[in-house]
């Protein structure tokens, strides 16, 4: 049996085990490229409010950044993306997306010299986020960048909205003309709401006068302006325009409802004067008992001390300048509320006789509005009607129009605070999740040591089977199996050439044995097949052979007529010096063919015809 030799088996099997390995890998790299590889947009944000070093937003909640992967953001950002359900759902994106918090080893440090000082309640709480979005390569590189970019912006904005909160004042002009009010009550409500837009774009321009927005052009001081104009001019003239014309759709209606209005006032103001003239009572008591005890101290003044201190207790409200700052129940300090029940009783009062006086205000108006309606007609005539709702329809509809522009302008500023209180680091960065180019060369790498691996087994399981099935036991040499293996295979198709068939027989090898033995006749079959492979080295090119009937066969591809002859001779004297040396005689006959010489270019006429040249 051949020796084993691991490199015999490579160099069989190398260009098998390449291309499995490069396929392998050209496998994997196909599979996991398009069904397991996963972009990756990658961002930092910070929480930049005063109070986030707290962990708190500009309005006291807690700091969340689970709100960027709410599934309204998410919802907003496919619908200004364009994208569809059929390509990605809510659910899809919303798993994929991630933020994670940074700290740093500096703020590990600095959380446990804290700790170790003794600030047991000490808490770091970051501020910087990493904000990730993963999803497959189905769409491109691109698609992660434009999600996360998206949902940030609609996380800003949202935040600037919920957070910081600069609300919008409400807008009850949109649809006037179809909540049954009467010409004059149009005109009242839009001059009410005027004054509550002008008021809420007060405290904004104090706010922020230096913000403008970019996409109205306008700044709150402009809006509040307009508003103001509208509302000291145009809705001023509509009312005066009204009262003079008394202009009606139905005069009764119109002051059965004003007579209400003044019925509700007066319910108010009698609850109301009640109230302030309790608070009266209770202040002029307590002004006779600071008279009663300013007299009284006059009398005793000096002779008993502790009876003016009880005469003070008796008449002055406790708790008016109690103790200093104090300490609470975990040791810290914490100011005292200093505000006293007489004080809270003079914030009541003003209270309720401002109420008062502004319900006397208004009653004395809807007496006016009585008075000038009383002589009015019943209704006024359908074209000054037309004229006057035509008026208030153009004046609602520029009214909503401003208002329209205000809420663009607030939406913007809201984005613009949103964006001062979240910075965002660094620009979306798109990377590949997993190295698959890196997997590949593995796969590739590993395919090919388990193939050489494979290629040395199989090699020699090859060998044991050629061994015990394929070759002759005595020369080693392969046997008839073989030999008619290699002729069918070859059977088929024309030999080329320079194909030569040469078949050697030992004639006298019968009466060698029987001379000197059968281990000389074995010795004399191994010497013959050691000088015959030496002589025609087996290889793809040439095999050697045993047929089992005493003949040797050999199939070159490519050796002409003389080089047959050549090679023959050698086999011949090499044979004859080997024979002396040992002591036995060999009688070796030998016939060949060539297919070119002969004409023949099928392998076994091929042999058939050296078989005959035999001699």
């Amino acid at each position: 049996m051949k020796e084993l030799d691991v490199f015999r088996y490579l160099k069989k099997y190398r260009r098998v085990i390449v291309v499995v390995s490069i396929l392998a890998g050209i496998a994997f790299y196909m599979i996991a490229q398009y069904y397991i590889q996963q972009y990756t947009a990658v961002t930092v944000i910070e929480y930049t409010g005063a109070e986030a070093e707290k962990g708190e937003s500009p309005d006291n909640t807690p700091l969340d950044p689970s709100e960027i992967y709410g599934t309204n953001l998410i919802s907003q950002a496919m619908q200004e993306l364009g994208i569809k359900y059929t390509e990605s759902t809510i659910d899809d994106i919303r798993m994929n997306i991630h933020a994670e918090p940074i700290i740093t080893d500096e703020d590990l440090q600095i959380q446990q010299a804290k700790l170790d000082n003794g600030e047991k309640d000490y808490e770091f709480i970051p501020t910087r986020f990493i904000v990730s979005f993963n999803c497959g390569v189905g769409n491109g590189k691109e698609y992660p960048r434009k999600i996360l970019n998206q949902i940030l912006q609609e996380y800003v904005l949202y935040y600037g909205k919920v957070h910081v909160n600069t609300s919008q004042a409400a807008n009850p002009v949109s649809d006037i003309s179809t909540k049954g009010y009467d010409y004059l009550e149009m005109a009242e409500v839009m001059d009410d709401t005027l004054d509550d837009i002008t008021e809420h774009l007060t405290d904004k321009a104090e706010w922020n006068g230096d913000f403008r927005s970019s996409r109205t052009g306008r700044s709150f001081q402009d809006l509040k302006n307009e508003f103001e104009f509208i509302r000291d001019v145009e809705v001023r003239q509509l009312l005066s325009e009204i009262l003079e014309g008394k202009i009606t759709k139905n005069r009764d209606l119109l002051l059965d409802k004003y007579k209400n209005r003044n019925s509700e006032l007066g319910i108010s103001n009698n609850a109301v004067s009640f109230e302030v003239n309790k608070i009266r009572g209770i202040i002029s008591s307590y002004e006779n008992a600071m008279d009663e005890f300013s007299a009284t101290a006059d009398i005793n003044k000096g002779n008993d001390a502790d009876a003016d201190e009880g005469t003070l207790r008796n008449y002055v409200l406790p708790n008016v300048y109690d103790d200093w700052n104090r300490k609470n129940e975990d040791d810290n300090w914490e100011p005292v509320d200093r505000t006293a029940e007489y004080d809270q009783l003079m914030m009541k009062y003003i209270e309720d006789r401002t109420l008062y006086e502004e319900n006397a205000i208004d009653k004395d108006y809807n007496n006016y509005i009585l008075e000038v309606f009383a002589n009015a007609p019943s209704s006024a005539s359908q074209k000054v009607q037309k004229d006057i709702l035509d008026k208030i329809e153009r004046l609602a509809e520029k009214i909503n129009a401003l208002q329209s522009v205000y809420y663009e302008t607030n939406d913007e500023y809201n984005e613009y605070l949103g964006g001062k209180n979240i910075a965002v680091l660094s620009s979306v960065r798109v990377t590949e999740r997993f190295p698959i180019m890196l997997f590949t060369v593995l796969i590739i790498v590993i395919f090919g040591a388990l193939g050489c691996a494979g290629a040395a087994l199989f090699g020699r399981v090859e060998d044991f089977i050629e061994y015990y099935a394929f070759t002759n036991k005595v020369d080693g040499l392969p046997n008839r199996a073989k030999c008619d293996q290699f002729i069918t295979a070859r059977n088929n198709r024309p030999i080329p050439e320079n194909f030569a068939c040469i078949v050697f027989k030992l004639a006298n090898l019968q009466s060698e044995n029987a001379r000197l033995g059968r281990e000389a006749g074995d010795r004399m079959i191994k010497d013959f097949a050691e000088i015959l492979t030496s002589v025609f080295a087996p290889s793809e090119q040439m095999f050697v052979g045993n047929n089992g009937a005493g003949q040797y066969l050999v199939f070159a591809e490519a050796l002409n007529q003389e080089q047959v002859h050549a090679a023959t001779l050698q086999v011949s004297t090499v044979l004859e010096e080997k024979a002396h040396e040992r002591g036995y005689h060999i009688d070796l006959q030998s016939g060949s063919s060539n297919a070119g010489s002969e004409q023949c270019y099928y392998i076994r006429e091929l042999l058939s015809t050296a078989m005959k040249r035999v001699k």
